[in-house]
């Protein structure tokens, strides 16, 4: 069995290596010819599985493993008789708190106090769901949109009118075009107007949810901010939105070691169950890391800094900002490429002497070293 494979994906040697040969590759390079004698193809976001790719080739299993399946033609799959399967809830962790990390960044730089923010949720899923238990954690006034989750009967959602009016509406959306609540271009000028003036939008969902031309509008004249880590068109990145955003991101939200191992895990059960096979790897965990906050008064900047690192990448990708289209496109795929080690918040043992600090810190997931206060 030949297993063409994502070369950034973790743990792919010690589970699908386990049952032939394992090829690894680039992902956004993967083509026709690559999957000829192939049997599996195992992608993140940065692979289109179309007919383009994939017809006339023997493959017969696709594996993604990310939540989003905007990147897989899953129609023609399906046609196709080719089994595909995705990781929901994977990166969800990971996400959220990448995004609250984003936020609070945003806050500090707009001269903010995040605690007295009220923050719309739009996308009330899994990571959406988990985004607002964070934000809840820390006291902000939070309330959550979610049509098709109100469809379902759930209760305690808004309008979206509601969570626009917010001082910060977090999108966490899928990428649709069609059913009942498409969402692609679902933020354009009509829903920027509604949110107040120089409100915060931030955007860990898909870039193409928002409208380019009527965001770069809205920062430009400051009746909006924005905190973007997915962007229209990426990676080809409009040069004028990214300066123009107060916190500016390579779509790393949930790039966690965590998350990545998470999205292993899951689409590898999906393929053993598929092909009727006993899963003989495993992904391990990764290491835990430690930190010692210094300050009580600066224990969460401290912690969102250290686990996320939100600034560095910002400045990384700005640095882009001069070069032409083709060579930001690189330059944003290389980030994405040679994104550091990073642990979701229960991989990190904090040590921090202010009880009252250690308390918010472990509310968030943080794993509070008792033994060193």
């Amino acid at each position: 069995m030949k297993i063409v494979i994502d070369r950034n994906i973790r743990g792919g040697e010690s589970t699908f290596g386990r049952h032939g040969e394992l090829v690894a590759m680039d992902g956004r390079l993967i083509r026709k010819a690559d999957l000829m004698d192939a049997d599996l193809l195992i992608v993140r976001t940065a692979t289109r599985a179309n007919a383009e790719l994939l017809e006339g080739t023997p493959v017969r299993f696709v594996g993604t493993t990310s939540i989003g399946t905007d990147h897989l033609d899953t129609s023609w799959l399906q046609r196709a008789g080719i089994e595909w399967a995705n990781a929901p809830g994977c990166n969800a962790d990971s996400t959220a708190q990448y995004t609250l990390a984003m936020i609070w960044l945003a806050c500090q730089r707009l001269g903010r106090d995040l605690r007295e923010q009220r923050v719309g949720i739009i996308g009330r899923g899994n990571v959406g769901s988990r985004l607002q238990k964070l934000l809840t954690a820390l006291d902000v006034t939070v309330v959550a949109n979610d049509p098709p989750l109100a469809d379902d009967g759930v209760t305690g959602l808004v309008e979206q009118s509601e969570a626009l009016a917010c001082d910060i509406v977090s999108l966490h959306v899928p990428l649709s075009v069609s059913g009942s609540y498409p969402t692609l271009g679902m933020i354009g000028k009509q829903q920027l107007a509604q949110m107040p003036s120089g409100g915060l939008l931030v955007n860990a969902a898909r870039g193409d949810v928002v409208d380019a031309k009527a965001l770069l509008a809205g920062l430009r004249n400051e009746s909006a901010h924005a905190a973007l880590d997915c962007w229209p068109g990426e990676p080809r990145l409009d040069p004028g939105l990214l300066q123009a955003a107060v916190v500016a991101t390579p779509h790393v939200a949930g790039y966690s070691d965590d998350g990545r191992r998470n999205g292993t895990r899951i689409v590898y059960q999906a393929f053993c169950a598929w092909a009727g096979l006993a899963p003989v790897g495993q992904v391990p965990d990764g290491q835990r890391l430690a930190l010692v906050t210094k300050h009580a008064d600066s224990a969460l900047t401290e912690a969102l800094g250290a686990t996320c690192f939100v600034a560095r990448h910002d400045a990384a990708l700005r640095s882009l900002g001069h070069l032409s289209p083709e060579e930001i496109a690189s330059g944003f795929d290389a980030l994405r490429k040679d994104y550091p080690y990073r642990r979701d918040f229960h991989g990190w043992s904090v040590t921090c002497e202010s009880a009252p600090a250690a308390q918010a810190l472990s509310a968030l997931g943080f794993i509070i070293d008792s033994s060193k206060r």
